[in-house]
């Protein structure tokens, strides 16, 4: 007699498990109500190479430089192509033409800003307040 029922008890844990399985193969996956926050000092996006095509990092500070955030956006031959900067003390854009001659800079340094404009063969304009 105990040994009927120990089967019977062994069989029906194994039924419930057996349901719980079937029921997390059927029933549909659902992302979370909220999204996680992503934390880290650093973000690389690769392609299907493996090449850097974007990242985001947290530079030290250093030699009387503050700490400095930089996005830089990287084209397929490893160029950043764009780069946006941040610290305490400035913030910064610069953007570089495919031919690595033409690049556009906006910069905010302290009470200082400028729009430096250079394209090939040496032609440039900077423009200041």
């Amino acid at each position: 007699m105990r040994r009927e029922t120990f089967l019977g008890a062994l069989t029906a844990i194994n039924l419930l498990l057996l349901a719980g399985v079937v029921l997390t193969q059927i029933l549909p996956v659902s992302a979370q109500d909220q999204p996680g926050i992503l934390r880290g000092s650093g973000l690389q996006i690769v392609d299907g190479q493996g090449r850097v095509r974007s990242s985001i990092s947290v530079l030290p500070a250093k030699e009387g430089q503050p700490e400095t955030v930089l996005l830089r956006l990287i084209t397929q031959d490893g160029q950043p192509s764009v780069k946006i900067a941040a610290s305490s003390a400035s913030a910064g854009l610069s953007f570089v033409g495919g031919d690595d001659e033409s690049y556009v800079i906006l910069d905010a340094d302290g009470p200082k800003t400028l729009l430096k404009m250079v394209e090939p063969q040496g032609r440039e304009k900077l423009i200041t307040p």
